[in-house]
């Protein structure tokens, strides 16, 4: 039996991961600029409440944009086969891409948003479900790319007290134990999965998504791209995301930085508001201009 899309108030379940934002179809239609899609990819065991204030942030500074949600677990994003994960994002493509072969002159303008690792792994999932739907040599077209708290350091012996931290926060809820005995159970199940992957030789989805992401004849280089981060993130160290950034410029995609003070992991918004939405408003019009 298929899981139950989450009770998400506002919202319209596509799947039981992918939730289109409602009120768009009373909308008036979009500026020739403005985006017409917006897709935030949440953090990992993000909230609906909590992922909806993004959502609800863009339709105040873009009100006539589709704006559409995709909730995942972190063990989905660690522990899902590939196949599964691209498989899971299928349903994205009809409701946000232009087909290749559609002759309406109605292209679409599409804003991409990953919150942490889990959502740049399933953003990485999407771009492969386009090539898989219309021909391994097209890339799923998009304007601007967001990278909100996220890529970090790939090297799971050093990142794994951090990732079990980080799946720890997302699910102390469910536990009535401490915190530190839900952490120390996710270590192990963290090390247990990859000792697995590595017996059976699967690439390690967080290695596979900066690949991917990274990778010219999957992401195009055209698009835009803003990395949004803090010194104080806890999760993602900030000298490892720059070195990412560093990597992307050298490749050819063009990327821009915004460093915020003192927020934590994903909560760049929230401590900062102003400043979050206003460096997004800019980078949008940065990048149609100059597409």
């Amino acid at each position: 039996m298929a899981p139950k899309p989450l009770h998400f108030p506002g919202f319209t379940p596509i799947s039981e991961r992918i939730y289109l934002r409602n009120g768009h179809e009373r909308t008036k239609s979009p500026s020739a600029h403005d985006p017409t899609r917006i897709v935030i990819f949440g953090w990992g065991d993000g909230m609906p409440k909590h992922v909806s204030k993004y959502a609800r942030g863009y339709h105040d500074i873009f009100p006539c944009a589709k704006i559409i949600v995709v909730l995942s677990s972190t063990l989905q994003a660690s522990a899902q086969p590939l196949d599964s994960r691209i498989d899971a994002m299928s349903a994205l493509i009809d409701i946000v891409f232009t087909p290749p072969n559609d002759s309406s002159g109605n292209e679409e303008r599409i804003l991409l948003h990953a919150m942490s690792n889990t959502g740049a792994i399933f953003l990485a999932a999407t771009l492969v479900a386009y090539q898989q739907r219309h021909g391994g040599d097209r890339r799923a077209p998009h304007t601007l790319l967001v990278f909100d708290s996220t890529p970090g350091s790939l090297n799971f012996t050093s990142q794994v007290s951090r990732w079990s931290r980080a799946m720890a926060l997302g699910t102390s809820m469910y536990f009535p134990w401490l915190f530190g005995i839900t952490q120390a159970l996710w270590y192990i199940v963290l090390w247990g999965h990859r000792v697995w992957e590595w017996i059976r030789g699967i690439e390690p989805s967080g290695i596979w998504a900066n690949r991917i992401l990274n990778d010219t004849a999957v992401s195009p280089i055209e698009t835009h791209r803003l990395y949004l981060y803090s010194k104080e993130d806890d999760i993602i160290w900030w000298e490892d995301l720059v070195q990412n950034v560093v990597q992307a410029r050298n490749l050819g995609y063009k990327a821009d930085l915004e460093m915020f003070k003192g927020s934590p992991h994903v909560g760049h918004m929230r401590l900062h508001p102003e400043q979050y939405w206003n460096v997004i408003f800019n980078a949008w019009k940065k990048a149609w201009s100059t597409n």
